[in-house]
């Protein structure tokens, strides 16, 4: 069993608290992606995990014992750098053995294992090659070959791909996916691309400034975020953010858009009547005219075009009105002029609505 818990984990370096008493648990043979903006801890938080960095308190727990104090060596854990961390002057054949020789490992063993793992990365064609002969591709499937000839309990990820391009990417999420689905490894990957957490996790863990924001599978954190900041984080283009108030019977009122955007009857806890509430909408949800499923549900409102980006089957239309600028995702696109005026259909039944003292989500927790 390689369930990962952290426990109250804090990190200090000096009085700065990198890492502010997070708890998570990690199940075995799960695939969890850690999120968020550069400096949120992601990058700290795993490298405690493999023992790289000490703990300042708090406990890290795999398969039910406390590692803190154990070398990264003994942990169970095979970690793979967005540097690669191979040695040039050696071949790949070298480059995946050399661990497991220089620990003392049987030649048979060694065999064994680089043997395996050349089949599953389908290294074969390049085993006496150097480091400086491989693609950027062909060098992180070696990476992620070294970290499995140890056979680890856990495979920690370190933005591994960040260095490729958006092909090679997209190829090397499929694979790390394929590996994983293989050798049932528990994996905890750290990444600053929402897009790699959301097709290749199980559950993805948002972080903002050393705290877990929220929990969850790519669904859950996309449908239904905690607060502002995940709602802005997860989906691109971001979410849409309109200040409102709450009027009665659950409309909500937006300054210039002529008639009340109405939640759906018991979907959220709202305060009381003539009180600000921030209503969000994925750029999907803002229809244009004639273009995408009419919603069951609608409030419509004119804005002028201030920019258009034809993306091929789809164009994201920035417009504004009234000195507030959103994004609309246009499906089935024909050419807009900016400054072009049209009308908008908001999907009521797809609203989302936040607290804007506290930021979190005003949606009722169903039981």
């Amino acid at each position: 069993m390689a369930e990962v818990r952290l426990v109250n984990l804090v990190k200090a370096f000096g009085r700065q608290i990198a890492i502010k008493g997070i708890n998570l648990v990690i199940e075995d043979k799960s695939f969890v992606a850690l999120v968020g903006p550069s400096g949120c801890g992601k990058s700290t938080t795993l490298r405690m995990i493999a023992g790289l960095e000490t703990v300042s308190w708090g406990d890290i727990r795999i398969g039910g014992e406390v590692v803190n104090d154990l070398p990264s060596r003994s942990r169970g854990v095979a970690m793979v750098f967005q540097s690669y961390a191979l040695y040039p002057h050696m071949s790949v054949r070298a480059n995946l053995s050399f661990g497991l020789r220089i620990s003392g490992e049987p030649r048979a063993e060694i065999d064994r294992r680089v043997a395996d793992a050349v089949e599953v990365l389908e290294l074969g064609p390049y085993l006496d090659r150097r480091p400086s002969q491989l693609s950027g591709g062909q060098r992180q499937r070696v990476a992620m070959g070294r970290a499995m000839v140890r056979e680890p309990r856990v495979f920690l990820f370190d933005e591994p791909l960040s260095n490729l391009d958006a092909k090679l990417r997209h190829q090397m999420r499929a694979e790390i996916k394929k590996l994983h689905r293989r050798i049932q490894n528990t994996v905890v990957y750290v990444t600053h691309d929402q897009v790699e957490a959301m097709t290749m996790a199980d559950k993805i863990v948002i972080m903002r400034d050393g705290r877990i924001e929220q929990v969850g599978s790519p669904a859950e954190v996309f449908r239904s975020p905690a607060n502002i900041f995940v709602a802005g984080f997860i989906g691109a283009p971001q979410m849409n953010f309109f200040r409102g108030r709450v009027g009665p019977g659950g409309a909500i009122f937006v300054d210039r858009i002529g008639e009340p955007v109405l939640a759906e009857p018991g979907a959220f806890v709202l305060p009381a009547e003539g009180e600000e509430v921030i209503l969000g909408l994925r750029p999907e949800h803002i229809v244009p005219e004639n273009h995408g499923m009419v919603p069951r549900r609608s409030v419509c409102f004119k804005a002028t075009v201030t920019m258009s980006e034809a993306l091929g089957n789809e164009t994201l239309l920035t417009a504004a009105f009234g000195g507030v600028e959103f994004v609309a995702r246009m499906a089935d696109p024909r050419e807009v002029e900016d400054g072009e005026t049209i009308e908008f259909r908001i999907d009521s039944d797809r609203i989302h609505l936040f607290d804007p003292v506290t930021e979190g989500t005003l949606r009722r927790v169903s039981n």
